[in-house]
């Protein structure tokens, strides 16, 4: 004796006869994908050179985890910017670290660079909702310091000069006339196109401008022109 199921799937089908002392047996199959959420943070930085011009890769800094392991250093750009590796985390909590500059000179500092002592502790908060956010402190565990809380890390150093003078100096030469001490006056401009010196020419035509002192790092660019004056 057969016996058929009375029910017609969407795609027009019917189920095969079974005979009477068989079971018609339903496998279910739930297929379940696990998704794998995490947050990602970045810790990221500036540098920046006071008397001096800032090249890529000049300084070094590292990023420590709690235990006080180095886990990532990394240089600064050419525009001062420092970032570190980006972390994972799959768990929700709190985590520590530590950023600070490495002195390549060490404690024997024989540079003309002053390199920045400041220490940041840097806690990333990581929500239920893997949504992250990033907190600083500045020399926070700095023994003798009192702790701050700052919007990012910034490190600056100071590179120490020694003062360089020059003597601008120009000669007047006056063609089919006697040239007279005094007769011509020469003014000289610096970049932005400010007056900064006044000079007359010497019997011999030598125009001597006072010393210009430079106690900083950098491109100086001066303009001279002679003052026209009009002969009556």
């Amino acid at each position: 004796m057969w016996s058929y199921v009375g029910y017609e799937g969407d795609d027009g089908n019917t189920f095969e006869p079974v005979e009477d002392d068989e079971f018609l047996i339903f496998n279910n199959y739930h297929f379940m994908t696990k998704s794998m959420d995490y947050a990602l943070a970045t810790i990221t930085g500036t540098k920046t050179l006071t008397g001096g011009n800032l090249e890529a890769g000049e300084f070094r800094f590292g990023l420590y985890d709690s235990n006080g392991t180095l886990i990532d250093t990394k240089t600064n750009d050419a525009s001062g910017n420092i970032t570190f590796r980006t972390i994972p985390y799959y768990t929700a909590g709190t985590y520590s670290y530590t950023v600070k500059e490495i002195n390549e000179q060490g404690e024997n500092n024989v540079s003309d660079i002053e390199y920045d002592p400041s220490v940041y502790t840097v806690t990333v908060n990581v929500d239920e909702n893997m949504d992250t956010s990033i907190t600083y402190i500045k020399n926070g565990t700095n023994v003798g310091n009192s702790s701050e809380s700052v919007d990012g890390i910034s490190f600056e150093n100071k590179m120490s000069v020694t003062a360089a003078a020059i003597d601008p100096a120009v000669k007047k030469v006056l063609n089919n006339a006697e040239l007279q001490p005094g007769e011509f006056t020469i003014k000289l401009f610096d970049e932005n196109n400010n007056l900064i010196d006044t000079k007359k020419n010497t019997d011999n035509g030598s125009v001597l401008f006072d010393s210009i002192i430079f106690d900083e790092v950098g491109d100086y660019n001066y303009t001279i022109k002679e003052l026209i004056q009009m002969v009556i």
